[in-house]
């Protein structure tokens, strides 16, 4: 038991049970630190069958890679697990209050932000149906598995110049859906016609799939774009999962991040954050390192705080 628990109910609450949360919970975990995380169980990969760039781990299903690391966690006695959300985090002098649903008010020394993102798509028929299957967020995360296959990116042309140009490695047979009416730069409109990269600018009405297998793109002029795998870009500023940061104040990029300094901090004292929602770099692995890393941070400024008052 950590020697603040004489005071509060936690050193750390850790909002989310994904990469960023669980890795944080380890580090906490491992200097007996109490923790706290409360997950109400919606992962962003939960449509996905495998998760991959995970050295040891690359291929797994991602539910049992939560499971894996859960049980891990077991042998923390310091790290404790709460299914569901967060209703509120109030500063309490130079701690926090959190409500929990049907739960006493805690206290906790601090708060690790790890409740990701979520994936807005477009509205047309298809997108949702096959979401995780045939449509995707990341060459990186699912590049690999559709090698050589009918792709194709949609995404505005900012989006589309720095995405592009990775797909291209992954297949021969690769087209642009701007989805509406987007301003492409005669330069990068050049660029597209020389390497063979059709573009189509009206909007897209449906995707044609039988169950979980892609077919084609309906667009709005009927015209139907035979297609086996979709990858959709980011909505910018970034749509993320939870509140309770700007409610504490924590201050946002153009990008829809929070804000954060070395360690995961952010702009609010007390409050560090990891994964999807501090960085672009969304991977399992990634959100794992900036966990591991707010987990450390939060343990230096516990560790600095009970010596200085020793």
């Amino acid at each position: 038991m950590s020697p603040s628990q004489t005071k509060a109910n936690y050193d750390v609450l850790i909002i989310g049970g994904g990469p960023a949360g669980l890795a944080a919970a380890m580090a906490l975990g491992r200097m007996q630190r109490s923790a706290l995380i409360c997950d109400d169980r919606r992962p962003r990969n939960l449509a996905s069958s495998h998760m991959n760039n995970f050295p040891s781990q690359d291929g797994i299903h991602p539910a049992e890679w939560r499971a894996k690391v859960t049980k891990e966690l077991e042998k923390y006695p310091t790290v404790s697990f709460f299914t569901g959300r967060v209703l509120k985090v109030e500063k309490s002098g130079s701690a926090f209050n959190v409500t929990l649903p049907d739960q006493p008010i805690l206290s906790v020394r601090k708060v690790i932000l790890a409740y990701g993102v979520e994936d807005p798509l477009p509205d047309a028929p298809g997108f949702r149906e096959l979401w995780g299957s045939a449509v995707y967020h990341c060459p990186y995360c699912h590049g690999y598995e559709v090698r050589d296959a009918k792709l194709a990116y949609v995404g505005n042309a900012a989006m589309a110049h720095h995405v592009l140009p990775m797909l291209m490695f992954l297949t021969k047979d690769l087209v642009l859906f701007t989805n509406g009416a987007t301003e492409i730069e005669p330069a990068f409109r050049e660029q597209l016609k020389k390497k063979s990269i059709p573009v189509f600018e009206e909007k897209i009405a449906s995707l044609i799939h039988e169950g979980k297998v892609l077919c084609g793109v309906k667009l709005a002029n009927g015209q139907i774009v035979e297609r086996t795998g979709l990858f959709v870009a980011p909505k910018i500023p970034l749509t993320l999962k939870g509140s309770i940061g700007e409610k504490l104040g924590c201050e946002k990029t153009e990008m829809g991040f929070y804000r954060v300094e070395l360690m995961g901090k952010s702009t609010v004292p007390g409050v560090f954050v990891a994964g999807d929602i501090m960085s672009m770099q969304h991977s399992v692995l990634g959100a794992a390192a900036s966990g591991q890393l707010a987990g450390s941070g939060a343990v230096f400024e516990l560790t600095r705080e009970d010596f200085e008052q020793g």
